[in-house]
């Protein structure tokens, strides 16, 4: 999914960092959903998805933002990678 992109495609997709997870605090954000999107080269790649509360499969787990899980999604791993979609990035200017 991540590796295959084109050049002329923008990858909507950006790892998970200390940032994004500050300005979901400061908007209020109180829970992260946890989805699985995909394997690529031995990696497994994670969607997080703010304040949402609904949970479509078995593998999707929701996390209260202070966690020590969701902490523990901002360290780097060479197996697994966190990211957030470019839609639930809009407001990060805010």
């Amino acid at each position: 999914m991540f590796a295959y992109m084109s050049n002329s495609e923008k990858n909507p997709y950006q790892l998970f960092n200390k940032t994004i997870w500050s300005n979901w605090k400061n908007q209020d954000v109180v829970c992260i959903k946890v989805e699985e999107l995909s394997q690529s080269n031995g990696i497994t790649f994670f969607e997080l998805i703010p304040d949402s509360e609904m949970l479509d499969a078995d593998s999707e787990t929701l996390y209260p933002i202070d966690s020590e899980d969701v902490m523990d999604m901002l360290l780097p791993n060479a197996q697994v990678k966190f990211v957030v979609h470019d839609i639930y990035m809009a407001d990060l200017d805010d």
